[in-house]
């Protein structure tokens, strides 16, 4: 997929919600094994969203966050990763929740992806746990409000 054009904006979950369960589907139930009832937790119309789409409109990445500050289901398409997409949707994501007033976010990462989440400016918070039976970490991320111009 290299040299391919993608872009990331703000979803609208009324518009876009097929094509983020599409990318979420294909990641987390079936290429993970995740049940379908834990990734369809009816928690997707209290989040903002945001979608990854190639440069014909098709859907390669999604991600949300809540009004709380977690962040979570983000997914990219096997074929796209490592392009950069997933950071995109990072980046636009702590955008949306900073726009909102949420400085402060978190995460339960996969723990096979720390690392990457740690580049965005995670850190590790307590120890190891198992979520949809997949180990994971607890992460939390302060933003900073107090750099931005008043």
């Amino acid at each position: 997929m290299e040299g391919r054009i993608w872009s990331v904006r703000k979803a609208q979950w009324d518009t876009d919600c097929a094509g983020l369960l599409g990318v979420r589907g294909e990641v987390f139930i079936e290429e993970q094994g995740v049940d379908i009832l834990v990734e369809r937790d009816g928690k997707d119309g209290e989040c903002l969203h945001v979608i990854a789409e190639d440069m014909e409109g098709i859907p390669i990445g999604a991600g949300r966050i809540a009004d709380n500050g977690k962040v979570g289901r983000i997914a990219v398409i096997g074929g796209w990763r490592g392009n950069g997409v997933g950071t995109a949707i990072m980046h636009e994501l702590h955008r949306q929740a900073e726009q909102e007033g949420i400085w402060h976010t978190y995460l339960h990462s996969q723990s096979s992806s720390a690392g990457f989440y740690m580049n965005l400016g995670y850190r590790v918070e307590g120890d190891e746990f198992l979520e949809a039976e997949i180990p994971h970490l607890k992460m939390v991320r302060s933003g900073h409000r107090n750099e931005l111009p008043r």
